[in-house]
């Protein structure tokens, strides 16, 4: 199967920490997702599925692609808690010894008021494990920077600590063609504008 992993469109809160936080594209969001229309419409895709988040709801039927939008609650980005809205440096600054914690890449760290590392890996387990089992021949995910980097990392075999190698840009996607054990990445941050 060709998956094609498309963050959504940009919401003006860049360089801030939004996962659980429900907010809309900005304008620009919009057009760079409608600057994608074309492109996605050319190469035959049989499935849609997105994360339940407004931003990623708005993004899959901008692409008017003539498809029924499949809600998928697992493709929910991570929930940072009382980070959610808030700069990295706003963060080291209330948070000094959990910004610590969290670089240490542990499965058992918790997100203050929010969700663990370890759920957030469980829910990407089983997204994946749907998409290595699934007929379609060509699938189409609108989510979240996370949860790209995270289903690029357990597709391609890679640890979960080297999430953080992807820089995945609002309103572009990555492919990768999928086989039964595994993916093999076969296009990364396509079609817009660069940040």
């Amino acid at each position: 199967m060709r998956l094609i992993l498309l963050r959504h469109g940009r919401t003006g809160l860049s360089g801030r920490y939004v996962g659980s936080s429900d907010v809309p594209l900005s304008e620009e969001g919009i057009a760079q997702i409608q600057g994608l229309r074309p492109g996605l419409a050319a190469m035959q895709i049989d499935g849609l599925l997105a994360s339940p988040m407004l931003r990623c709801t708005q993004s899959a039927h901008l692409l008017e692609l003539g498809l029924p939008v499949q809600l998928d609650p697992d493709l929910r980005e991570i929930d940072f808690g009382r980070w959610e809205g808030k700069s990295f440096a706003e963060i080291e600054a209330q948070d000094p010894e959990l910004v610590q914690e969290w670089a240490q890449g542990n499965d058992d760290f918790c997100f203050p008021d929010g969700e663990t590392t370890a759920a957030f890996t469980d829910r990407m387990e089983s997204v994946k494990y749907r998409l290595l089992t699934a007929d379609d021949k060509s699938m189409l995910l609108v989510a979240h920077g996370g949860v790209i980097r995270s289903l690029i990392c357990g597709l391609l075999g890679l640890s979960r600590q080297n999430y953080l190698l992807f820089q995945v840009a609002k309103g572009h996607y990555s492919t990768l063609e999928l086989y039964s054990g595994g993916g093999v990445l076969t296009g990364f941050n396509l079609g817009g504008v660069s940040e």
